[in-house]
């Protein structure tokens, strides 16, 4: 049983209940009255005991069984929490981590560790016992009537109606049963792979604990028959016998007051329909070659339908329509079965800000929002890391210390907020904290001191333009690197890999104030909407994410400003730059238009806009992405490649790199260009 999917399964849901256990106890650290919270890490760690159980990870089973019991006390309201058991409970969830980390590249758990977690255990709970409760014994025989709520009779009625059964399930354990609670465990966990659990006898917490003479009943909405419902509990050891009747509606009793409230709580808490769409679990390999084929079907549609409108073939109109309606529903659906909640990374913060908090001795809350917000596989893999470095810089250098608030007049507390919200096709994540803000001028001397600028350049900048200069590679306002930040690696990695997946990177602050950064990704990766260009007789694409407008620009509109050529636009300054120039292509040698105009993209780089001239706009376009040969990828300026409808391959472009890049060989050129004056003037002196 330890090996295959089972072991797969252990794996995926010990993360979740472990992610649970830590974010649960970094609230309870903060407010020691949530009662919520006390009951979700007693419930997380009874569940993740049982489970363990049933795998036969027996370090895994004493050391929840020990945290359970230092947890009981303090749940029944008998000791209070205090902050060195919350520290040996973070230990303790560390040491799990750490066992089901060896346990993807194992089957079997190294008992290191275990002894000291115990100890530490013992020593934060020495000289206090709680007194355990009796344990509640129910028998089917001496207790056999449910009680219903009215939303539970409708959500049964209703479960009829669409074609499920119900059942009535009784079981009973062998007498001399010795794991009763491991057996209760597997009896309702394999149970909820059929159906779902609507109501028990006694409440599903005392039937996991084992707290029942002989056994308990069961109500189970499902499609499975009988006899497959009967046979996943038979199937369990130390069964003595299990009864699966069917239940009759009719006779539903009312609610009999609070004696009844307890035994009415379902054993899986989902919305009160949820029965109606079963799920299952698939491996995420088979989405990604179902996103691929998806893929390959747009590339395929593009091509069928510029062949048509290319032999004008009419009757193709009608099979072309219907295949494009098609292909689009599938796609949408593909996609959005590939979608995950944002919560998946969130929850791994509220741990890592506690722990880097209390190393830099500050107080730092971490308010999360928009958790359930979805968002591509791949981006959400990719966002991660940019959010790590985000939130460690927001503790290191955004919050100040609690003397320095306080000479501020801000509470002792700083705050930062991680945000998520779904804007259209995208997903827009932010992090601000109330922190000290950036200081444009501390920025600004920075780099100039570090060679990034120079100093007759930082001065022209504005304040926003140089909280910009941040970003910039191998940039730090620390004098001493420590071991959280200072390498100036931080806020330039994440800048980088946001811009890789086609996000837009932005920073607001003000000094005193805090700082927000704001990054904006796609909501998936594999296909996306795309302007077709042509420069120098080539087809490019570049993602319409990127894209504000297009427009047709006159002579009189351009200007040279500083030795750069720009555009009016509605009053506003927009530096130009050729594609030729962004590639390092020749100079186009098409002819101007009859009434001079050049075709100009605006697009968003970072926080400004800058107007791209291009030779022709062909088109926008749905496109399939390709990732480029592992020798290509790591070129800057390319996002991937896409397969046109003539059937020629098209370069994605990364407007973002592509500029920037250009900006550094520009400033690049002038400083060495500078430096040789200077050092003719010298020669000449």
């Amino acid at each position: 049983m330890n090996t295959g999917e089972y072991k797969d399964v252990f794996l995926n849901e010990a993360r979740e209940y472990l992610s649970n256990l830590n974010n649960s106890l970094v609230l309870l650290e903060k407010d020691p009255s949530q009662i919520e919270a006390i009951r979700e890490i007693f419930r997380a760690a009874h569940t993740l005991k049982g489970m363990s159980a049933t795998m036969g990870y027996d370090p895994m089973v004493r050391l929840t069984h020990q945290m359970e019991a230092v947890l009981e006390p303090i749940r029944s309201g008998t000791k209070a929490l205090s902050t060195h058991l919350v520290d040996v409970l973070f230990v303790c969830l560390d040491q799990l981590s750490k066992w089901v980390d060896e346990l993807s590249m194992q089957d079997f758990i190294e008992e290191e560790g275990l002894q000291a977690a115990l100890r530490s255990l013992e020593g934060a709970t020495q000289g206090v016992h709680g007194s355990p409760s009796a344990a509640r014994t129910v028998s089917p025989a001496t207790e056999s009537v449910l009680s219903f709520a009215d939303s539970e009779r409708e959500v049964l009625s209703q479960a009829r109606t669409n074609g499920f059964s119900v059942f009535r399930v009784t079981v009973e354990l062998a007498p001399d049963c010795v794991f009763k609670e491991v057996r209760s465990f597997m009896i309702l966990k394999n149970i909820n792979t059929l159906g779902e659990i609507v109501k028990s006898i006694p409440a599903p917490e005392e039937i996991e604990k084992g707290q029942f003479a002989k056994g308990f009943v069961l109500v189970v909405v499902t499609d499975a028959q009988r006899e497959k419902l009967k046979e996943a509990v038979a199937g369990v050891a130390e069964v003595a016998s299990v009864e699966v009747g069917d239940f009759d509606l009719e006779q539903m009793a009312a609610p009999q007051g609070p004696a009844s409230s307890k035994a009415s709580a379902p054993a899986v808490v989902t919305d009160e329909k949820s029965f109606i769409l079963p799920t299952i679990r698939v491996h995420t390999s088979k989405l990604d070659k179902l996103m691929a084929l998806v893929q390959e079907l747009v590339i395929s549609k593009i091509r069928f339908e510029q062949v048509a409108a290319t032999r004008a073939l009419k009757e193709l109109s009608d099979p072309l329509s219907q295949l494009h309606h098609i292909t689009d529903e599938l796609q949408d659906e593909i996609t959005k079965v590939r979608l995950m909640p944002v919560k998946q990374v969130f929850d791994r913060f509220p741990r890592m800000v506690r722990d880097l908090a209390r190393n830099l001795n500050k107080q730092v809350d971490l308010e999360m929002d928009g958790a359930e917000v979805e968002l591509d596989r791949t981006v959400l893999e990719e966002m991660s890391e940019p959010l790590v470095h985000l939130l460690r810089n927001a503790v290191d250098h955004g919050i100040e210390e609690p003397e320095a608030r306080a000479r501020e007049g801000k509470e002792s507390y700083g705050t930062i907020r991680l945000q998520a919200r779904r804007e259209r096709s995208h997903v827009v994540i932010s992090i601000t904290d109330d922190g000290r803000g950036i200081d444009p001028e501390v920025v600004k001397q920075k780099a100039v001191a570090k060679g990034l600028v120079a100093a007759d350049e930082a001065a022209k900048l504005t304040e926003e333009e140089a909280v910009r200069l941040i970003t910039l590679p191998g940039f730090s306002t620390v004098e001493n690197a420590n071991e959280i930040s200072g390498r100036g690696v931080g806020v330039d990695v994440a800048k980088t890999k946001v811009e890789a997946v086609g996000g837009v990177f932005r920073i607001q602050s003000k000094k005193g104030q805090g700082t927000t950064f704001i990054l904006r990704f796609p909501l998936t990766l594999a296909i996306i909407k795309a302007l077709l260009v042509k420069c120098n007789e080539e087809v490019f694409a570049i993602p319409v994410v990127n894209i504000v407008e297009t427009v047709d620009v006159e002579p009189k509109e351009k200007r040279m400003i500083q030795q750069q050529e720009a555009i009016m636009l509605r009053e506003d300054v927009i530096p130009l730059y050729p594609l030729q120039e962004l590639l390092e292509l020749p100079p186009s040698t098409r002819p101007p238009d009859a009434l001079g105009l050049e075709t100009v993209l605006i697009a968003e780089v970072g926080d400004a806009r800058v107007a791209i001239r291009v030779d022709e706009v062909m088109g926008q376009q749905e496109i399939a992405i390709k990732a480029l040969d592992r020798m290509l990828k790591g070129i800057r300026g390319f996002s991937g490649a896409t397969i046109l409808g003539n059937g020629k391959i098209a370069l994605i472009l990364d407007v973002n790199s592509l500029v920037e890049d250009l900006k550094d060989k520009r400033f690049q050129a002038e400083h060495s260009l500078m430096e040789k004056d200077d050092a003719h003037a010298e020669l000449h002196a």
